[in-house]
């Protein structure tokens, strides 16, 4: 049973016509003990089939081991988004609701040519000494939560030293108590920083460089408090 509407379709097939290169997407999925998979593995044979351009394949990370650790995936359902040469856009959960359009608009980016990070941004990026991990928790209903994820892959797909983790807060509840999920998004750097809500990119880029610099070597540091 299909799970995309046919208007949503046609929509989504003229949204990747403007694709210009190819996008890889690798979806790792399993039958045991993962009861999402199975929705998320239909979305991604959905999407594959309406561009050419999107190399969209199936991994599990049971059986394959190596290539999981290698892609640093530790839970599934994991989609990876690339231009084919790096694994730092990472989607954990199902991509439904308002996940589901933070996922076009990556595989967009993947695909297109255009830049979509300022340049403030980009030299944040470049200069950067050490390696960033973004965790952006959100919900298929938060409509704040995009511009949060989307940033944050945009940010990845543009530097080595930044992987970005967009994931689904209520599939996985013992990483979100971890990480003091109360609202969405809740987007967390390096386990340390955290930004509530959807901060503007030159703001959390702003403040995250600020707090990077000025913060305590220990503890939980609240992005805000370095605007």
């Amino acid at each position: 049973m299909a799970l995309l509407s046919d208007s949503d379709s046609h929509e989504v097939k003229k949204l990747f016509d403007g694709l210009t290169r190819d996008v890889r997407v690798v979806v790792y999925t399993q039958k045991l003990q993962c009861p999402s998979c199975s929705d998320t593995e239909t979305i991604l044979r959905e999407l594959g089939a309406l561009s050419e351009r999107l190399k969209v394949s199936f991994v599990n990370p049971l059986t394959d081991e190596a290539l999981a650790e290698a892609d640093g995936i530790d839970r599934v359902p994991a989609i990876l988004v690339s231009d084919g040469t790096h694994s730092r856009v990472r989607f954990f959960g199902t991509p439904s609701g308002y996940e589901f359009s933070s996922l076009l608009t990556c595989i967009m980016d993947a695909g297109g040519d255009s830049q979509v990070l300022s340049a403030p941004t980009i030299e944040f990026l470049d200069a950067l000494g050490t390696d960033l991990d973004i965790d952006v928790f959100v919900t298929p209903t938060c409509p704040h939560c995009p511009s949060a994820a989307v940033l944050a892959s945009r940010m990845a797909a543009a530097s080595d030293r930044v992987v970005a983790s967009v994931i689904e807060a209520n599939e996985f509840p013992e990483l979100s108590r971890k990480h003091a999920v109360q609202g969405v998004p809740r987007t967390v750097v390096n386990e340390r920083f955290f930004a509530e809500g959807s901060m503007p990119e030159a703001m959390f880029v702003s403040a995250l460089s600020r707090a990077m610099r000025e913060a305590p070597a220990e503890g939980r540091v609240d992005l805000s408090d370095y605007l």
